[in-house]
């Protein structure tokens, strides 16, 4: 049963800091949820982080969170109801289970390092993308009355998501893309320390979806030395394509 109260405390926070635990409790009265976040899936292949909160039992670290945002999310699943959607405002929700997540590399990080067992999804199309509710538990599965009351409550929970969203403004904020550059310039160390700073600098913008003459803008060179960097980077890496040097990237994780 709903907590007045805490309902109360919810509708106060948001667009502040506390909303995401508020959330987490007011769901945790329900049910036991260890984890939530809400982002937003863009059509441009990016995406922006909302919120998060854990329970006591979950730990989800940031380098967790950077990971997601700066490789994973091109893999989520929910991307694919990017274009299901007929009109703004529309909601759809969806469960996750391990056996349901057909990449090995997404699956790893979310299901098999972090513990993951069960993960329900509430989507809503609003401001040119998808925000997504996504609720985990990391122990044993959500009931089946649970999602069927967190379906139920799907449109009000998206109201409030994206409600808090436009008032949050910076507030969503985590990860700038000079932070993201330097996150997978730590990752790519780690896949082959020998790169040249300036070839590890080249392969993160890669890895961002950045084109080549972007990647000569953003480091003030030619468009040549991009295609002769990269060309470098890819020879000592064994590779030759985008879809492989994002394929080393997750083995290190």
């Amino acid at each position: 049963m709903l907590d007045p109260d805490a309902i109360a405390r919810l509708v106060l926070d948001l667009g502040g800091p506390h909303f995401s635990d508020s959330l987490l409790q007011v769901l945790g009265d329900l049910c036991e949820v260890n984890h939530l976040s809400v982002v937003h899936l863009e059509d441009q292949d990016r995406v922006t982080y909302i919120l998060s909160a854990n329970d006591e039992t979950l730990n989800i670290t940031p380098e967790m969170q950077q990971l997601y945002l700066t490789i994973y999310y091109r893999l989520d699943p929910n991307k694919e109801f990017l274009q299901a959607f007929d009109h703004d405002g529309q909601v759809i929700s969806r469960r996750l289970r391990q056996q349901d997540i057909s990449d090995q590399g997404y699956r790893r990080l979310w299901y098999d390092k972090m513990g993951i067992v069960d993960r329900f999804s509430i989507l809503v199309r609003a401001d040119k993308g998808l925000y997504c509710l996504n609720l985990f538990r990391n122990q044993t599965p959500f009931p089946d009355e649970s999602i069927e009351t967190f379906d139920a409550m799907a449109p009000l929970l998206a109201s409030l998501v994206v409600k808090h969203a436009r008032l949050a403004g910076a507030l969503s904020s985590f990860m700038t893309r000079d932070a993201q550059i330097d996150m997978l310039i730590m990752r790519l160390n780690k896949v082959d320390a020998s790169l040249s700073q300036r070839e590890k600098e080249m392969c993160a913008r890669v890895l961002l979806g950045m084109s080549s003459d972007g990647i000569a803008l953003d480091l003030g060179v030619k468009l040549q030395s991009v295609l002769t960097y990269r060309k470098r980077a890819y020879s000592r890496l064994n590779i030759s394509s985008q879809n492989e040097l994002f394929g080393l990237c997750l083995t290190v994780v």
